[in-house]
């Protein structure tokens, strides 16, 4: 059933109450449904976007500056998969080293979260030498919204109620006892056994902190919330050409053909060796004719012989030919990080203020793949690259866009550098979850969304367990 406020409902039958209808929130809900546990979601936006709801998300960002924290996600139905890319891939094996699960925790949910996202489970790994993979995503065309609106409006499961802002818990002893809640410009104590704030990988800081300030007794005061922030920076990291045909004839059967896109990602053996954080290149299928001339030009010039030799094998189509777009890690540290700003919304509730830098690690990861992988290249003769001055020069990246936000409520063993443990629960609290890419304790270089779905069923199972206890 879907309403459109929180007024004179009987809500006690509901043990579970979501906060956010994003695919971490929803996700969560179709599984428990499966388990015929009821459960409300809570959404502040309303059903389609509005340029009134978006200005509750806007904040300050102190550093380096970002994309727009009100552009960057939606306060709506579906949340921010409202404008997703869809681009779907489980984490590197390495990246989640220093998460307190493994993919073997993970695994077990690759089927379920391909049927939620419309993809196939085939996320294929070639490798191309001993530093690099070629690599397979699935493009899921999936808005959460649009998939699940008719399946949420006819579950006697599932209510989900719109524009209702949650505030605050309040808690005791170790427990939440109820959550703030404002519904027509009302405030509502809304009580129920489990609580899981799923609003995302800048609010849930938010209102984790605001929780805390309104608390001082529930919530741990040690707890790092909002700190190592991190984010997908993506960049274009140069420009160049590689010769498909060359590539398929090393690596024979193992090649792997996907939507006119090339794909290589850092093995962990060139993190290690290089010392740099995961990252993952890709060129695209059809950049403009015009890019292609600019290459071929730079490389006559530099070298004659084998410039002409390019331009005949473009024309052939036998080769990929423009920008070489990077998808970089960043590595957490406490001083990226969400704090509460003095200017409050509507509701009385805090604005978000990031303190954000980029990070030279990251910039260090960009030069030396790039380097490593234009050494493959030339070795091999697939093609030749160019390298981005500003990276080659250890300068600056350009961010092309932030749209992953992840961390703040990480995942970890203890309170101590994490806000959550393996179950997703915040430690002190027997009955409150956060869900989302506010979790991760490292970000790779793959899109967040397949894990972040992977972890939500797995949260719906845990709930199952602790229901039943």
């Amino acid at each position: 059933m879907i309403l459109k406020n929180l007024d004179n409902i009987g809500l006690d039958n509901f043990p579970v109450a979501i906060f956010g209808s994003g695919p971490a929130g929803i996700t969560t809900a179709l599984e428990l449904e499966k388990k015929n546990i009821k459960c409300l979601i809570i959404e502040a936006g309303d059903e389609k976007y509005s340029e009134t709801s978006q200005t509750f998300y806007e904040g300050k960002i102190i550093g380096d500056q970002i994309t727009d924290l009100s552009l960057s996600r939606l306060r709506q139905f579906g949340g921010t998969s409202g404008h997703w890319g869809g681009w779907s891939k489980p984490m590197e094996k390495y990246n989640l080293e220093l998460w307190p699960i493994n993919e073997n925790k993970l695994n077990p949910y690759l089927k379920r979260t391909c049927e939620i996202l419309n993809i196939n489970n085939q996320f294929r790994k070639s490798s191309v030498n001993e530093f690099f993979n070629q690599i397979e995503f699935q493009y899921s065309k999936v808005r959460f919204a649009d998939k699940f609106k008719n399946y949420i409006k006819n579950s006697n499961n599932i209510l989900l109620i719109l524009n209702t802002q949650l505030s605050h818990f309040v808690g005791h002893n170790n427990n939440t006892k109820y959550a703030v809640c404002i519904s027509n410009d009302t405030i509502k104590e809304l009580r129920t056994k489990y609580f899981i704030l799923a609003c995302g990988g800048i609010e849930n800081s938010r209102l984790l902190l605001w929780t805390r300030d309104k608390n001082q007794k529930f919530i741990d005061n040690e707890l790092p919330i909002g700190k190592y922030w991190i984010n997908h920076p993506w960049t274009l990291g140069g420009r160049g050409v590689i010769s498909r045909k060359k590539l398929k004839e090393k690596l024979g059967n193992d090649f792997i053909e996907q939507n006119y896109l090339l794909h290589f990602a850092a093995k962990k053996e060139l993190t290690i060796k290089k010392k740099i954080l995961s990252a993952a290149i890709y060129m695209g299928a059809k950049e403009d004719t015009k890019i292609y001339k600019d290459i071929i030009k730079d490389i006559l010039c530099v070298a004659p012989e084998y410039g002409k030799k390019i331009a005949r094998m473009i024309f052939k189509k036998d080769l990929k030919c423009g920008n070489i777009f990077m998808q970089l890690e960043e590595n957490p540290t406490e001083n990226n990080k969400i704090v509460l700003d003095k200017k409050k919304d509507k509701f009385g509730i805090p604005m978000t203020k990031l303190f954000y830098k980029k990070s030279k690690y990251t910039l260090k990861t960009a030069k030396l793949f790039m380097e490593e992988f234009g050494n493959l290249c030339r070795r091999n003769d697939l093609g030749r690259i160019a390298i981005k001055d500003r990276i080659y020069n250890l300068e600056e990246y350009e961010d092309l866009g932030t749209f992953h936000h992840l961390g703040g409520t990480r995942m970890g063993k203890d309170k101590f550098d994490s806000v959550v443990n393996k179950d997703l629960k915040v430690h002190g609290v027997n009955n409150l979850y956060v869900s989302g890419s506010s979790n991760f304790a490292t970000g790779g270089y793959t899109n967040p969304t397949f894990t972040i779905i992977q972890l939500a069923i797995r949260l719906a199972e845990e709930i199952n367990k602790r229901l039943y206890i």
